[in-house]
């Protein structure tokens, strides 16, 4: 399974997870399953052995404290992980810093994005950095063109500054049908990344296509409901996120239709 992240940070007001809650999450992910890349998850090069499942960990959106607090700790315990960048969030876009302020609540000055050496020392310490688009829209309710622009930008700019393609992407808010769409997915193919994470709370399953990569939000996880994402127990909220008709799924998770 793949594992979201967010902000861990012990005092942002948009802080999603602690530091000390994430190293727990460690410690206990090192321990009951084996560590792996999201590249190497979805290539198929790990499979569950030994009772064991695989494990991916992601990041969104490009926060500091990424850099100053996660990679110290994944570091600590030798575990890989992606960080799915918004290339106008770290380009300090002044439009994409206010979508961030209503989208958290928060004031200018409670935002902290990394900066791109920061992300370059996630990418040397041996992270996968991808896209997570320009600016974090809603990229079901764009035009075509505009789509087209946020993924190409996005790319071209976190590509430029780490002197290699990036070929990964995640869906910004990433609900299936609701954030993204087929057409979408197609799009994010056609731009040249290789895999798309979404937003379903399941585990992989080997007849998932690439461009629709299940992920947890693990963000404040108490370890009993880590273990249970880990055996499957929430895979049933997975098929309701994907299946469930559109008009319910307003009516049960109304949030997700306002971003």
């Amino acid at each position: 399974m793949v594992l979201c992240y967010h902000s861990i940070h012990p005092g942002k007001p948009y802080a999603s997870t602690t530091p000390e809650a994430f190293e727990l999450h460690l410690e206990w992910l090192k321990e009951n399953t084996r560590l792996t890349s999201l590249r190497d998850l979805v290539e198929g090069k790990e499979d569950a052995v030994h009772g064991k499942p695989a494990v991916a960990i992601t990041f969104d959106d490009g926060y500091e404290d990424g850099h100053s607090y996660a990679l110290p700790i994944l570091a600590k315990y030798g575990a890989p992980a992606t960080f799915f960048i918004t290339a106008g969030f770290v380009e300090r876009e002044p439009a994409v810093l206010d979508r961030f302020q209503r989208l958290w609540r928060c004031g200018p000055g409670d935002l902290d994005p990394l900066d791109w050496g920061q992300v370059l020392e996630l990418h040397s310490s041996g992270m996968d950095i991808g896209s997570h688009s320009y600016s974090h829209a809603n990229l079901a309710d764009l035009a075509p063109v505009d789509v087209a622009r946020e993924l190409r930008e996005s790319r071209d700019i976190i590509g430029g500054r780490l002197g290699e393609a990036v070929d990964l992407f995640a869906y910004p808010f990433g609900k299936p049908r609701v954030h993204f769409t087929a057409g979408t997915a197609r799009m994010v193919r056609d731009a040249g990344y290789g895999m798309a994470a979404a937003v379903s709370f399941r585990g992989i399953r080997s007849v998932d296509s690439p461009y629709r990569i299940p992920r947890f939000f693990a963000d404040g996880d108490e370890i009993f409901k880590l273990e249970q994402k880990t055996r499957g127990a929430y895979d049933l909220i997975g098929w309701w996120q994907e299946h469930a008709p559109v008009w319910l799924m307003n009516v049960v998770s109304p949030d997700d239709f306002r971003k």
